[in-house]
């Protein structure tokens, strides 16, 4: 079987085992049915897929750290406009004794 047809779990797994070096990289291979470069392949993809992720996950971070910045700006707005309207009432209630 091509290592392209193989599930991505079962090419992290055959990575992962390579990446610890319990056992020859040419064991390996020939137990999964599969060539040296395409070993190599694979562990390439999963580093660039690892740090994709790592980069993407940064970003949605940030994403999210923007949006609560401008909901806590608008909260604030909203809160100074009612203390000016309580302010406002307490001035005309005490106006009208």
């Amino acid at each position: 079987m091509s290592a392209k047809r193989l599930p991505p779990q079962e090419q992290l797994r055959i990575v992962l085992e390579g990446l610890r070096g319990d056992v020859k990289l040419s064991e390996l291979c020939r137990r999964e049915n599969i060539y040296p470069n395409e070993y190599y392949r694979m562990k390439d993809r999963v580093i660039s897929g690892a740090i994709e992720s790592l980069k993407n996950n940064r970003k949605k971070k940030d994403a999210e750290k923007e949006q609560l910045l401008k909901e806590n700006e608008k909260l604030q707005e909203i809160i100074l406009n009612q203390a000016e309207e309580i302010t406002l009432l307490k001035k005309r209630t005490n106006s009208n004794y």
